[in-house]
């Protein structure tokens, strides 16, 4: 017999595939091949054009990612001006999902209907990254290959006359651990509810975060448009030994330093393997393909800290905001005051 969270979770995933279908229309793809992927936030089906449907008129037959997001997280014109940076970046010849209009030539697309527990969700059409995830054996020419992408974003991004409409995050100080971004609870009280055992090393990165990025400021050297949630096991994949990056929903202004402390942060969380063999590789592919001399490199560690205090911060605010994760949040706390006690041996 079905449980009622079975039933809940059944029902969620008939509304958002009605939803899908719904939004498909919008494209001209209504006779295209749908298949449910994952469901974390953001919805995520895998559209398949077959050759001699009618969406093979318009689109080219082959694979597209369809994200119906995640309601109250990022705002539309965020969300549009993502598909903006990535319509940019694929421009430019950086291995990224290419963004597709709808059939109004908008970005966004949004759907709705009657079922309670899916209310309205933006849409996105994205083309499908293929590849391989890694699992196993990751090695520093993996690292590599990811560096000499990420230089290339920072490169595009450092070029790019942004359009007048663009509105991403801010990825400083306020951004990561103040009310600059908002998680729904006041940043005061996310900080005050931080368990007491990690209180001293939880503040004490913020100060020394706060003290460094004051001294860097938010020059064209060191601050810009990133893709703030890079992890080799989840939002990359590899091909014919390339890295292709994909899933920018956090993207957002922010120290360049921070993108490649955030891929590094998940990497020795997961493995807990913080061999500079792994880190060296991926500065020496950065720095083959950035423009950016001095980004501050040596404040990498310390970014890294600020990663894991910026999931801690997060997860504290699920926690206050739905009681009902409490359990699984304060885990998550908990493991990334472990990893921000292991960086912190290395900075503070």
């Amino acid at each position: 017999m079905a449980t009622d969270t079975q039933v809940s979770h059944r029902a969620l995933l008939l509304s958002l595939r009605s939803l899908a279908k719904n939004a498909l229309q919008c494209y001209g793809l209504s006779d295209a091949e749908l298949k449910f992927i994952n469901y974390s936030g953001n919805g995520i089906y895998q559209v398949i054009v077959h050759p001699g449907t009618k969406s093979a008129s318009t689109f080219v037959p082959g694979k597209y990612a369809l994200r119906l997001h995640q309601p109250n997280y990022m705002k539309s014109e965020f969300i549009a001006s993502e598909m903006d940076w990535l319509s940019a970046l694929h421009q430019a010849g950086v291995p990224v999902p290419k963004p597709f209009l709808n059939q109004e030539r908008h970005w966004l697309t949004v759907v709705g209907e009657n079922h309670n527990v899916a209310r309205k969700r933006n849409c996105t059409l994205i083309g499908w990254t293929e590849g391989r995830f890694l699992k196993n054996r990751i090695l520093p020419k993996h690292f590599n290959a990811l560096g000499l992408v990420v230089g290339r974003m920072h490169e595009q991004s450092k070029n790019w006359k942004r359009p007048k409409c663009f509105a991403r995050p801010q990825w400083d100080w306020e951004g990561l651990f103040g009310d600059g971004f908002g998680y729904g609870v006041p940043a005061k009280e996310t900080h005050s509810a931080i368990p007491k055992v990690h209180q001293s090393i939880f503040n004490e990165t913020l100060r020394k975060v706060q003290e460094t990025t004051e001294q860097l400021g938010k020059g064209k050297n060191v601050y810009g448009l990133i893709h703030a949630d890079l992890s080799l096991i989840d939002n990359v994949t590899f091909l014919a030994g390339k890295a292709h990056p994909f899933d920018f929903d956090d993207c957002g202004f922010g120290y360049w330093i921070f993108d490649l402390a955030v891929l590094l942060a998940h990497y020795f969380s997961d493995y807990i393997n913080a061999s500079p063999l792994l880190q060296d590789a991926l500065i020496a592919g950065y720095k083959e393909t950035s423009p950016l001399e001095n980004i501050g490199f040596e404040y990498l560690d310390l970014f890294i800290a600020a990663r894991y205090a910026q999931l801690m911060f997060f997860y504290q605010s699920c926690a206050i905001r739905y009681p009902r994760v409490l359990e699984e949040a304060m885990i998550e706390v908990n493991k990334y005051a472990l990893d921000l006690r292991r960086i912190l041996k290395k900075t503070i």
